[in-house]
């Protein structure tokens, strides 16, 4: 496995907040919440608030991954790595793959918006994590922004170089806005390879097209049988909301907000794979009595014995 050293030093007092206990973003000195400052008279002050977030959110989060939760990090590349449990790709069980959106979000993070007003709860992947360390499941988690190459080249080398070296039994997907489009990519280029592997997809307000990329007959079917998809919508969570163009089973994600899809659908997505995972029960045999039959048992039944 080829790892690197750690992230190079950044100096935590250029930002003037910090994460508290709960996981909530607060200013060091009056511990209010974070508050970000729109400057339209001055663009580059604003870029630079944005990257300062950036930075010290992703810094924060590869030392919780590695630290908190002892995940390895796996260098693809020269700049493209992913994040991994110890032992996930000789795990015989199962292996959750989570996929980000397109952005500027790195590993661990959903969404930058909802970290900084909301908390690591409901905008980091710790949830995600959390969830299959108690299901003693393994985890990748992508990271396709990092590096400056395309998603789908991403998800690719991963698929290449571990998804598909992993003797996991099951294989889950998790794939949220471009990263649905990225998967289905894959599984343009991979067809059998990720039919074979793949047990369940879990689209997040996916951003992919059945219509617009080449999957063919054999991976529409596949889809339709191995996938939900969450959509933004005023429904309840898990109400249908059918589609002739969605392609798979498609599902209200309880909300109207992209950021947010992750952590309002996340029971309902684990709640999915675990039942993909149950065997079915056999039919149970069972015969027609009509009325002519039941009279000739009974006449039977009624028949001496000798």
């Amino acid at each position: 496995m080829m790892l690197r050293g750690s992230e190079p030093s950044y100096n935590q007092t250029d930002f003037p907040y910090c994460f508290n206990e709960e996981g909530y973003l607060r200013h060091r000195e009056t511990y209010e919440p974070y508050r970000f400052t729109f400057k339209l008279d001055d663009v580059s002050e604003t870029e630079r608030q944005h990257q300062t977030l950036c930075h010290y959110i992703t810094h924060q989060m590869y030392n919780l991954l590695e630290e908190k939760f002892n995940l390895i990090r796996f260098y693809l590349e020269e700049e493209s790595f992913v994040f991994l449990t110890p032992g996930a790709l000789e795990h015989p069980e199962s292996l959750v793959v989570l996929i980000q959106d397109w952005g500027s979000m790195r590993c661990g993070v959903w969404s930058w918006k909802i970290v900084a007003h909301e908390g690591l709860e409901l905008g980091s992947q710790i949830p995600y994590l959390r969830w299959a360390a108690l299901e003693s499941r393994a985890v990748i988690l992508m990271n396709p922004n990092e590096g400056g190459q395309p998603l789908e080249r991403h998800v690719q080398l991963v698929w290449d170089r571990l998804i598909s070296k992993s003797f996991a039994e099951h294989v889950f997907v998790v794939a949220h806005g471009y990263g649905g489009l990225a998967f289905v990519d894959l599984l343009c280029n991979w067809l059998e390879e990720v039919q074979d592997r793949v047990k369940a997809v879990a689209f997040l307000d996916s951003s992919h097209s059945l219509w617009h990329q080449p999957l063919g007959k054999a991976g529409r079917d596949w889809l339709k049988s191995h996938s939900r998809s969450w959509i933004l919508s005023t429904k309840p969570l898990n109400r249908s909301v059918g589609s002739l163009k969605a392609g798979c089973p498609q599902l209200s994600a309880g909300t109207q907000c992209h950021d947010s899809v992750p952590a309002v659908c996340m029971e309902s997505v684990f709640r999915f794979f675990t039942k993909i995972m149950k065997p079915k029960a056999p039919p149970i045999p069972f015969e027609i009595i009509t009325r002519s039959k039941s009279r000739a048992t009974d006449r039977n039944n009624n028949s001496p014995t000798y």
